[in-house]
């Protein structure tokens, strides 16, 4: 059975969530062993406003980083939803091509720490392979031009960092009310 578009397209939030689960499960032991070494670098190797930021994020419990990655997905599944139902691929393509950059940078990471890093393996066997089958794909459709398509990835490059550490930010702030209105604090 050929694998349609639209299967491609829907095949996205689950994509992102066996990605994700990697970053979810194995990243607090990962911190655990490595966060200080890490943090060490980070000075020489990344731009000082960054490192609070960064600091911050390494710093969160699984449950508000998995709370965060849950709202993440939300947007990934609202991105492949409009897409297919609403024929608006914009943020689709805005998505998709930051998840598949954002394999890249895990691949860069691990590189440049030398060592395995949580999402390396399934930027390696998801994030980038889904990229390469659906990029052309969408192309050969008539969905986006080549020349559309690296405007949507670089305007995903200039729109994912900050994105992240918004989300993050909001992602904590829902997770600790959350926690507060359920649970009590």
């Amino acid at each position: 059975m050929p694998l349609t578009t639209q299967t491609l397209i829907w095949l996205f939030p689950i994509a992102f969530m066996l990605h994700d689960f990697e970053e979810v499960i194995l990243g607090e032991p990962w911190l655990k062993k490595n966060a200080g070494d890490v943090l060490a670098r980070l000075p020489r190797r990344v731009p000082a406003f960054l490192t609070k930021q960064i600091r911050d994020v390494f710093a969160k419990s699984a449950g508000e980083f998995a709370f965060t990655v849950g709202l993440i997905f939300a947007l990934v599944a609202l991105s492949a939803f409009l897409a297919l139902e609403a024929g608006q691929y914009a943020f689709f393509l805005l998505a998709s091509g930051g998840f598949f950059l954002h394999g890249f940078m895990h691949v860069g990471q691990a590189v440049l720490l030398r060592r395995y890093v949580p999402a390396v393996i399934t930027s390696l066997v998801i994030a980038i392979p889904y990229g390469l089958l659906l990029f052309p794909r969408l192309i050969q459709q008539g969905v986006v031009s080549l020349p559309g398509l690296l405007v949507y990835f670089l305007l995903s490059i200039v729109l994912l960092g900050p994105f992240i550490f918004v989300i993050h930010f909001v992602g904590a702030f829902l997770y600790k009310s959350a926690i507060r209105v359920l649970i009590g604090s």
